[in-house]
């Protein structure tokens, strides 16, 4: 059954709330500049960046930069160098390396979405052989994942390899639209504002033949979900492979700003949610502390503890 996120969320948040103290609502000494690098305008680590920040501003600080970029790859590397102090990212790209950052929370799932034109050559997954196919943006965690399932459904290499490319949002879809591509991935919440704007109509393609071999090599990283009828047009609700967001940020990230970003995550996880997004959300007290195997920013752990024991 189709639920929205922000309605699964407003009696939690409502009741979270009257738990937080108001000295953890503030920022006290942080940064007056905290960035944060989250994904391409139009998708949905934008969208939560933006009301992150918007839900930080109303506690009166003014402290958070929403940096565009092509996602959790190129988040990985900003907060790395330090060109950012939190960044939204996939846990299978977080996976890669647990070392040098931490976490604030699981904040969201992610779908990974193929979408094909319905008037085009692919009905099935086993149709990408020699397509063309966009994995998604330089340095995503789209491109990191549909790799993998390209990969281990024997797409990747050999006489069956699709033809890759690595296009950022705004390409795929004039791509797919223009039928220079046969397929495009994206990784995100749902729905995708871009591909329900599309004039060519398309279809979503069940990638969860992968998800068994997924599974294997990276264990406790990808889930069985599936995208709710409609949200594309489609009468049935079509399976999917779910991947979980973290909120990572660097080790040296002040305690006080910690603090006052749990408070936020958990007092206003309604309004962190784009309108009409649909699905699983992770916005809630027993899901944010999940994000092995990356440690939570010991200031954020202790805030859990007080709220939830």
């Amino acid at each position: 059954m189709s639920v929205t996120r922000r309605g699964f969320l407003l009696g939690a948040g409502a009741a979270a709330a009257a738990t937080l103290s108001l000295a953890g609502c503030s920022l006290g000494q942080a940064p007056t500049r905290i960035r944060m690098a989250c994904g391409e305008q139009g998708g949905t680590y934008v969208q939560f960046g933006e009301l992150l920040r918007d839900a930080l501003g109303r506690t009166g600080t003014t402290g958070l930069e929403v940096v565009t970029t092509g996602g959790s790859v190129a988040n990985l590397a900003l907060l790395q160098a330090r060109d950012a102090e939190l960044a939204i990212v996939l846990a299978d790209a977080a996976a890669t390396d647990a070392q040098n950052k931490v976490a604030i929370g699981r904040v969201y799932q992610n779908y990974l979405q193929c979408f094909v034109r319905k008037d085009g050559p692919v009905g099935g997954v086993e149709d990408l052989a020699g397509r063309r196919v966009s994995v998604g943006a330089p340095q995503s965690g789209a491109a990191l994942t549909a790799r993998r399932v390209l990969d281990s459904l024997g797409l990747l290499d050999g006489d069956q390899a699709a033809v890759v490319s690595e296009l950022y949002l705004d390409e795929a879809i004039a791509a797919i639209e223009a039928d220079t591509v046969d397929a495009i991935f994206w990784s995100g919440g749902l729905p995708l504002p871009a591909v329900q704007d599309l004039d060519a109509a398309v279809d979503l393609l069940d990638l969860t033949s992968a998800l068994e071999s997924l599974e294997a090599e990276h264990p406790g990283v990808y889930t069985l979900t599936a995208v709710p009828a409609s949200t594309y047009g489609s009468d049935e609700a079509v399976p999917a492979i779910g991947v979980s967001n973290y909120l990572l940020a660097r080790p040296d990230l002040p305690d006080d700003v910690a603090r006052a970003l749990v408070d936020v995550l958990i007092r206003d996880a309604a309004q962190l949610v784009p309108d009409g997004s649909l699905g699983v959300q992770y916005l809630t007290a027993s899901n944010l502390i999940d994000t092995t195997p990356i440690e939570l920013h010991p200031a954020a752990q202790r805030r859990y503890r007080q709220l939830y024991g």
